[in-house]
Order: C-alpha cells, then sequence, then structure tokens
C-alpha cells in the first residue's frame, strides 16, 4: 500500500489497472489487488462475508441520512472515511443473516425518552417525553432533526430478500424541548411496497438538535424498537 501526499494525482478513488484508489482526509492512498483471489466456502468464511454485506448495507443506508452524515464524520478516526468508521463500529453488531437489535447510528449520545413507537404499512409513529428531561439543551438549538433507520425482514414470499433496509427523516422547525411530541412521519409508495412484502421490522430512531444554520449541536443515542 502506498500513500500520495501530495496532489499531483488528484483525489483518486476505484480501480487504476491492478491498483485500487482512495481518498481519506486529503491523501490518495493506492493498494495492489490481488490478480486472482479465490474466496473460500468454509462455512465460517461463508458467514463472515455475510456479515459484512449486512453491515455494509445497514451503513450506506444511515449515511445517507445528512444529520446521520455529520455525527459520524464529527467523531471519527483520522484516516478512516465515515463509512469506515460507522462500518467499524457496527460490524461486531450485524449477524450474518441481517443487521439487528444491537446496531447502531450514532455512535452514543443521550438516552431518548421514547414513551412508544410503532412501525405500520404505511407509517412510523414515535412518541418523545420531554427532551430536556433526558438533557440540556441551549437556546441555540432551536430545531429537531428526527432520524431512523427501518430493516424489514421475515419476507412472506420466501423468493424475496431476506431482508431490505430504508430510512425516515423529518426536520421540525421551532421544536420545543420542554414539552412530549409524537413524530410522525409517512412512508412513500416504494417504502410501503416494501413493507408489505415482511412481518417484522427493526426500527432504529434517533434525534438531533439544530442550531438556527442546521448544524447538528448534539443528538441521542439510538433507540431501537424490535417488532
Amino acid at each position: 500500500m502506498a500513500i500520495v501526499k501530495g496532489s499531483v494525482l488528484g483525489n483518486l478513488s476505484g480501480r487504476l489497472g491492478n491498483l485500487s484508489a482512495r481518498t481519506v482526509d486529503g491523501r490518495t492512498i493506492l493498494a495492489a489487488r490481488p490478480s486472482s483471489f479465490n474466496a473460500s466456502q468454509d462455512p465460517a468464511a461463508v458467514d463472515i462475508r455475510k456479515k459484512f454485506s449486512s453491515t455494509a448495507t445497514f451503513v450506506k443506508t444511515l449515511i445517507s441520512l445528512s444529520a446521520l452524515y455529520e455525527i459520524w464524520k464529527e467523531v471519527k478516526t483520522v484516516g478512516l472515511s465515515v463509512y469506515n468508521y460507522a462500518f467499524k463500529n457496527n460490524f461486531a453488531y450485524s449477524s450474518a443473516e441481517k443487521p439487528t437489535d444491537q446496531n447502531i447510528i450514532t455512535p452514543g449520545g443521550f438516552a431518548l425518552p421514547v414513551q412508544l413507537a410503532t412501525v405500520v404499512s404505511d407509517n412510523v409513529s414515535v412518541e418523545l417525553l420531554a427532551l430536556n428531561t433526558a438533557s440540556v439543551f441551549i437556546p441555540e438549538e432551536v430545531n429537531l432533526s428526527a432520524n431512523g433507520v427501518i430493516c424489514y425482514f421475515n419476507p412472506t414470499n420466501p423468493d424475496d430478500p431476506v431482508y431490505q433496509i430504508t430510512s425516515i427523516n423529518d426536520e421540525l422547525a421551532n421544536y420545543d424541548f420542554t414539552q412530549p411530541f409524537t413524530v410522525d412521519i409517512a412512508l412513500n409508495v416504494l417504502q410501503q411496497a416494501v413493507a408489505a412484502k415482511y412481518q417484522n421490522s427493526i426500527l432504529y430512531f434517533i434525534v438531533a438538535s439544530k442550531d438556527a444554520a442546521g448544524k447538528v449541536v448534539q443528538y441521542s443515542a439510538t433507540y431501537t424498537k424490535n417488532t
């Protein structure tokens, strides 16, 4: 592996002949790719590859939400991409079959005071107690970003994928952190079509406070509901 510190090559990513390139924190990293590779069919190795796959799918979905991307970017280790850092913090929690209710969509945060959460075919509803019972909020924190990832599993039709993952988001302006509130997020038509194919789901949900400029100030830990 080689690290290019200058800017002669620019910011590269992808394959270059027998090399692969990626840029992390302004550094271009080149690595040789093997000329051939035969994947082990040992059951343990197969399970590890499946676990990698389920973690990758989960992480790609969570960092597609801008607030979650910003959160992980602020805490990631130097030299790792946002994706790789979130992956590193989730891999141990995933199973070979799917993400589990131990996976996380934020790296810590205050305990989210959820009274009740429901996931139905066309809507996600989360009843929150007053957030100031869980953390201290300053006047600059004026808006709330509600973000979630849903992992659907146990398909009715065995020909469908074992699981599918989608994301949800709602931005709440002028949020009152001293009052209970119910966050209702409607699923779009495509999400409803996916939900209809599965008998069970795992909801991963967080909230993040934002200032008037839209920057995340603080965030909750992951609340999980397995149904």
